[in-house]
C-alpha cells in the first residue's frame, strides 16, 4: 500500500482509538485500557508491514463501534472500497452490522455502505436486497439514494420494467442535481422496452412504449427516430418523414443518424428531398448533409453539379469526409496519372477518415465510432455526440 495511505489510516485510527477509549471508561469492559492500546499499536504495526487486512482485523476488534467511532468506521470502508479493495470494504461494514449498539439510522446507513460494496463489487442480487430493504422505510433519509442505486442496477441487468417503477418512486427535484434528468433517463428505458418488441415484431407494443417515452420526455429524439422506424416499416413514409424532422428540432447532433432514412423517405420525390436538406444545410450545417445533399443534387442535376456544389462548401467549411466526396467525383472524370495522384490521395483520406472516432462523450471523453444512447464508461445518457471539426462532422 502506498505511503500516503499509511499516514491516513494511522490518522484515522488515532481519533477512533480515543474516541473508543473515552466511551469504553464510561460503559463497563471485558478488556483493559493497555489490552485495547496492545492491539492498537499492532494494528499501526501490520500497517508498516504491508499486512492490511490483519491491520483491518485489528482495528474491528480495538474500536467499539459507538456514535462516537461509526464515521470512522464507515470513512475506512469507504476508502477501502474506493481503491478497489472490495472485500476489506465489506468485513468493515459487516462488521458494523453485527454490532447491538447501533440506532436504527445508523443500522440503515451502514446497509447503505455494505449495498454499495456489493454493488462495486458486481453482486448485484445482494445489493439489490440490501436497497429494496432502505426503501420500505419511506421516511428514511437513504430512501432516494438506494432508489437510485437500483435503478442502476436494473439498467445494468436490462430491467426495464423494474427501472421505470424505481425512477417513479424517487423525487424528481433530487435526481441527479438536475430536474429533468431522471424524464431522461425513463424515456430511454420506455425506448429499449420499445426497440426489444419491435425485435420481436410487437409494434402495437413498440408504439405503446415509445408513447410513454415522450410523455416522460417529450424531446427525446430517440423515441422518434424509433417511431419514425415503426412507420417505415408499415411503409408509411409520410408519418415516418414527420417523426424525423422533428429529430433536428429537439436534438441538432442527432440529424446525421436520420439523414438516410429520410432519403428513403422521399423515395422519388428527389425535388421534395432537395429541398428539404436544403433547409437543413442552412439550419444545421455538417458534412452528413452536406454529403446527403451533395449525393441528391448528383443524382437529379449530374456530377458536375454535385462537384461544384463540394467545392463551394468545403471553402465555407472545410472537412475530410466532405473532400473524400468530391475526389470521388473528380476520379471517375480524369485518366492517366492525374487519375492515379487523386485516387491515391482519396485513398489516403479515407483511410485517416476510417481511424477517427465519429462519437465523443462530453461527461468523459469515451470515444466511439458508433453512437451510444448510453456513454459504455461513464453511464450517462445522451453525452455521446458527433465530434465536430475538420476530421469529423
Amino acid at each position: 500500500m502506498p505511503e500516503l495511505l499509511y499516514i491516513f489510516l494511522v490518522l484515522l485510527l488515532v481519533p477512533a482509538w480515543i474516541a473508543g477509549r473515552a466511551y469504553g471508561l464510561r460503559l463497563p469492559r471485558k478488556e483493559s485500557t493497555s489490552e485495547l492500546a496492545r492491539h492498537y499499536f499492532h494494528g499501526i504495526n501490520f500497517l508498516l508491514n504491508e499486512q492490511p487486512d490483519q491491520a483491518i482485523d485489528t482495528f474491528i476488534r480495538s474500536v467499539d463501534v459507538t456514535p462516537h467511532t461509526l464515521e470512522t468506521h464507515l470513512t475506512l470502508g469507504n476508502l477501502m472500497r474506493q481503491r478497489g479493495e472490495v472485500d476489506r470494504a465489506i468485513r468493515v461494514h459487516q462488521n458494523l452490522l453485527s454490532r447491538p449498539s447501533l440506532n436504527q439510522q445508523q443500522i440503515g446507513q451502514a446497509h447503505l455502505e455494505l449495498g454499495r460494496d456489493f454493488l462495486k463489487a458486481g453482486l448485484l442480487d445482494r445489493a439489490e436486497r440490501l436497497f429494496l430493504d432502505l426503501v420500505e422505510d419511506t421516511a428514511s433519509d437513504l430512501r432516494q439514494e438506494s432508489l437510485r442505486h437500483l435503478v442502476q442496477i436494473y439498467r445494468d441487468e436490462q430491467e426495464w420494467e423494474k427501472a421505470i417503477r424505481a425512477a417513479s418512486m424517487m423525487q424528481k427535484n433530487v435526481f441527479g442535481g438536475a430536474n429533468n434528468s431522471l424524464a431522461i433517463e425513463q424515456a430511454h428505458f420506455c425506448c429499449e422496452l420499445a426497440e426489444r418488441c419491435m425485435a420481436k415484431g410487437g409494434y402495437l407494443d413498440a408504439r405503446r412504449h415509445l408513447k410513454v417515452a415522450l410523455q416522460f420526455n417529450k424531446n427525446s429524439a430517440r423515441a422518434n427516430i424509433l417511431w419514425g422506424d415503426l412507420e417505415m416499416s408499415a411503409h408509411n413514409f409520410q408519418e415516418a418523414l414527420k417523426r424525423y424532422r422533428l429529430v433536428p428540432h429537439q436534438e441538432p447532433d442527432r440529424l446525421p443518424e436520420v439523414l438516410e432514412r429520410v432519403r428513403c423517405c422521399y423515395l422519388d420525390d428527389k425535388d421534395g428531398l432537395l429541398k428539404q436538406l436544403g433547409v437543413w444545410m442552412e439550419m444545421y450545417p455538417g458534412t452528413g448533409v452536406l454529403q446527403a445533399l451533395s449525393e441528391a443534387i448528383c443524382k437529379k442535376d449530374g456530377e458536375e453539379a454535385a462537384a461544384l456544389f463540394l467545392g463551394e462548401s468545403l471553402q465555407k467549411k472545410p472537412s475530410i469526409k466532405g473532400l473524400i466526396a468530391l475526389l470521388d467525383i473528380r476520379v471517375r472524370h480524369s485518366q492517366g496519372m492525374v487519375r492515379d495522384n487523386l485516387s491515391l490521395l482519396m485513398d489516403v483520406l479515407a483511410s485517416l477518415a476510417r481511424i477517427q472516432p465519429n462519437y465523443r462523450c462530453l461527461q468523459c471523453g469515451f470515444k466511439a465510432a458508433h453512437l451510444h444512447w448510453l456513454c459504455p464508461q461513464c453511464q450517462c445518457w445522451e453525452t455521446i455526440k458527433p465530434i465536430q471539426g475538420l476530421e469529423s462532422e
